[in-house]
């Protein structure tokens, strides 16, 4: 046994050293690729589906999401090509306007596809005072938010599309049930009168950016970053009604109640003659660059429509024209659409289709 203890010993070392290589080569090896998405916070779900599928298709690939405010996602974006680094390889927002609006112009990207649409809906907890009555159609929801200690919520309009579109909603309810309610055939209601000074108090640039009460009402408004961030709040039965879109409502069981194709900035003219014009009366201002000096922008409304596209930068373009592709396809419309309560535009709309990735072309001749 001693005789042979240095050959085992030696191959022992060889065994070790062939592991240790091995390890090594295989540590040097490919490790996959990373597609990374910027996308709005009501896209969290769909996408989240999507990325699955994605991942199933393609296993080397590893997706990293990124979900925020559209405005803030796409801010960050900026922010971090700016810095040197790389952008995302997708950015997706809530607001297909904002994509042209804020990346263009520096060259941050230069196309967008718009897919799909939203509407807005209030959303309640359980036990809301008043609910029963609105849902009953005993009250309306705008009588219940001003006349009784309720809190309701909705996002921030500077950093999410939902935020800004709440605050046109209020608006457009305004004009609706009370100043423009005889155009309509409708009598003025009381209710409604003074709505938007009386829900979304404060000067131009205040409105809705903080909580608070006012004299002129006994409820309380919450700001949150982004709607889904009022999910757990309405879910825990601390707020009372948020402001979300159908979509939120649908993927996250929450109860809700439609609001008036007039008032939800669901549909087009070609759905309802005269709407869009309705639409963009109401008009708000948003924060566009913080400065300093603060520089602002009217928003006025309009249907809800999501865009998405990749930074002329993107690290992955190819992996993330696959993704875009895959949300496009038939696949993709039963994800979005079927499972999570998003319709799709049909047809998605290309704003300019020449700057698309070579695989993207086709679907816009």
């Amino acid at each position: 046994m001693k005789g042979n203890w240095p050959k085992i010993a030696l191959a022992v070392l060889v065994v070790a050293v062939l592991v240790t290589v091995l390890v090594t080569v295989l540590g040097c090896g490919p490790q996959g690729e990373t597609l990374t998405i910027f996308h709005a916070g009501s896209l969290a779900v769909p996408f989240a589906d999507l990325g699955a599928e994605f991942e199933a298709l393609n296993p080397d690939v590893d997706i990293v999401f990124t979900s925020g405010g559209s405005a803030t996602i796409i801010s960050n974006a900026i922010v971090q090509e700016d810095a040197g680094e790389s952008p995302p390889d997708i950015v997706a927002s809530a607001d297909y306007k904002l994509i042209p609006d804020r990346m263009y112009g520096g060259g941050y990207a230069d196309w967008y596809i718009a897919f799909a649409r939203n509407t807005m809906v209030l959303c309640y907890s359980d036990n809301a005072t008043g609910s029963d009555d609105i849902v009953s159609e005993n009250r309306t929801w705008y009588d219940v938010l001003r006349n009784e200690d309720v809190s309701y919520g909705h996002s921030d309009p500077d950093q999410d599309p939902c935020g800004y579109r709440t605050l046109l909603v209020v608006q457009l309810t305004e004009m609706y049930y009370c100043d423009n309610a005889t155009d309509f055939g409708l009598e003025p209601d009381p209710d409604a009168a003074d709505l938007y000074d009386v829900l979304i108090p404060g000067s131009e640039h205040e409105r809705g950016r903080t909580d608070g009460t006012s004299e002129n009402r006994t409820s309380e408004e919450v700001v949150s970053a982004k709607s889904v961030d009022l999910i757990v709040a309405l879910e825990s039965g601390d707020l009372d009604y948020a402001f979300e879109y159908r979509s939120v409502a649908v993927q996250h069981e929450l109860n809700y109640i439609d609001l008036i194709d007039y008032i939800n900035l669901s549909k087009i003219d070609a759905e309802l003659p005269g709407v869009e014009e309705f639409y963009a009366t109401a008009s708000i201002e948003i924060l566009k660059d913080p400065g300093p000096p603060e520089v602002y922008e009217a928003q006025c409304g309009a249907a809800i429509v999501y865009g998405v596209t990749i930074p002329v930068h993107a690290e992955n373009e190819e992996l993330a024209a696959g993704f875009i592709e895959l949300l496009l396809s038939e696949t993709g419309k039963e994800i979005i659409e079927t499972e999570n309560g998003q319709p799709m535009l049909d047809p998605p709309i290309c704003d300019h289709s020449e700057n698309l990735p070579e695989s993207l072309q086709d679907l816009f001749d």
